[in-house]
């Protein structure tokens, strides 16, 4: 059996910015870095970057900052924005307290704040096709002075004003497919709308070619954290190639039985899906094939590796 590598995979640019802010900020000081929620929807990647310093707080906790602060003070605190961004709020807040913002937001997510911002000032009716509560949808709205209305499902379509003026925009880690069948719905609902496409490129170009990746191997392990929208994106364009798709976190959550009369083995991974940790797959499984799995009994043993 061979394991091939997705050469498209890896982490978008707007998280590797993230996380190299993130670790030049660790190389400086082993403390006092704080991330406002988790860095990437990747749980292998935050206990890494968590062991080298990092810590994780949330915006509920910048109410009671003093007890994050322990013995610290304010002025001596830096808090990354993470690449899905934060509301205005969040940083008029973190200005208060008084402690250094270091600006992690990708430079994608702030052009779609932008142009919430642009169109609500306009007076436009924004929407964006996207999932309630997820944090880069968080910070946009926020953006738009708490007006835009979030699309997710069919019935949040019914809650839209017909015939005023209407921005549709959409997460930008969203299908593209399914960004284009919302905003279908929202013009039949509203009229003539305005369509601003926000999606990332790196998604974009990932979902186009994904397909034929999918196709090349008996099994398709999809890597990536069960936070993560995009990997289960990217896992749900795989099974409709390749219903032996998996979306895996770690590899102690492969099981054998999924190999039977397997010749081939794709990785592949989302955009905060790190490349070490693809790469940390493939040679697992390349050693448990050279050690006789899955057929021999030594999987057993390997998957506790």
């Amino acid at each position: 059996m061979r394991v091939i590598l997705d050469p498209q995979a890896g982490t978008c640019g707007g998280v590797r910015r993230a996380i190299q802010l993130a670790e030049k900020e660790l190389a400086e000081r082993t403390d006092n870095v704080l991330v406002l929620g988790d860095i990437i929807h990747n749980e292998r990647e935050v206990e890494r970057l968590d062991k080298a310093g990092l810590r994780t707080i949330h915006t509920s906790d910048l109410n009671h900052f003093e007890d994050v602060l322990e013995k610290s003070e304010p002025q001596k605190m830096k808090v990354l924005v993470r690449a899905h961004g934060e509301p205005p709020a969040t940083f008029e807040k973190l200005s208060q307290l008084g402690v250094e913002v270091v600006d992690g937001t990708c430079p994608v997510v702030t052009r779609s704040q932008d142009l919430a911002r642009e169109f609500t000032d306009k007076g436009h009716q924004v929407v964006i096709v996207g999932k309630h509560g997820h944090p880069e949808i968080i910070g946009i709205v926020g953006h738009a002075d708490n007006k835009a209305l979030i699309v997710q499902y069919d019935s949040d379509i019914e809650k839209l004003k017909p015939g005023i003026p209407t921005m549709v925009m959409t997460q930008t880690t969203v299908s593209p497919a399914w960004f284009d069948e919302m905003t279908e719905k929202i013009r039949q609902r509203v009229g003539e709308v305005v369509v601003k496409d926000t999606l990332c490129r790196f998604v974009v170009r990932r979902d186009q070619k994904l397909p034929a990746f999918a196709s090349q191997a008996d099994v398709i392990l999809v890597v990536g954290g069960h936070k993560s929208s995009n990997t289960k994106m990217l896992h749900a364009t795989c099974k409709t190639m390749n219903p032996n798709s998996y979306h895996v976190v770690s590899t102690e959550e492969i099981e054998r039985g999924w190999f039977k009369d397997c010749e081939s083995v794709g990785v592949t991974g989302s955009a905060s899906t790190p490349v070490w940790l693809l790469h940390e797959f493939v040679a697992t499984l390349e050693r448990w094939i050279e050690a006789g799995w899955p057929e021999a009994e030594i999987i057993e043993n390997a998957i506790a590796v």
